[in-house]
């Protein structure tokens, strides 16, 4: 896996599930710095250069947890921050307003206190696109290996 993929989804995993207690003491912080998070998640969003990325990683892996919500106000809530990143990064886009980048990756950071559960399911590399791609690139296979073999 390359070294990008790497922290892309190490950010992922920063995401949904918080610090170990031992990171938090290798690291030297207290328990108000611990509880200091849209910093420190920001940064590491930001330094991915993947947010778009890592927006499809959060869509993924939140509808996937098994927390009990009768009332589903924690998905209601992500959905809409999801929507308010897909807003700002297509306007921002459109516009050509690259100047809001830097603002971006805090469309994402609150899914850390909506979501985080130490033990909580193992947060995997998004799949959908490669499955669409896949779904796409099969029936070109197909034909390549039917024009191809001469019939």
């Amino acid at each position: 896996m390359k070294e990008a993929e790497t922290n892309y989804l190490s950010v992922l995993t920063d995401l949904f599930c918080p610090m170990s207690k031992k990171r938090v003491k290798e690291r030297g912080l207290g328990e108000a710095e611990e509880n200091k998070y849209v910093e420190r998640l920001s940064h590491a969003l930001e330094a991915t250069g993947m947010l778009d990325r890592v927006a499809l990683g959060c869509f993924e892996h939140y509808a996937n947890l098994r927390q009990h919500d009768a009332t589903f106000a924690r998905y209601k809530k992500a959905n809409e921050w999801l929507v308010a990143y897909d807003v700002l990064s297509g306007t921002m886009r459109s516009e050509r307003e690259y100047g809001v980048l830097q603002y971006l990756s805090y469309a994402l950071v609150p899914f850390f206190p909506l979501f985080q559960e130490r033990g909580g399911p193992r947060v995997e590399r998004p799949k959908v696109d490669w499955e669409v791609g896949l779904r796409c690139s099969m029936p070109a296979v197909a034909r390549a290996n039917v024009y191809g073999s001469g019939m």
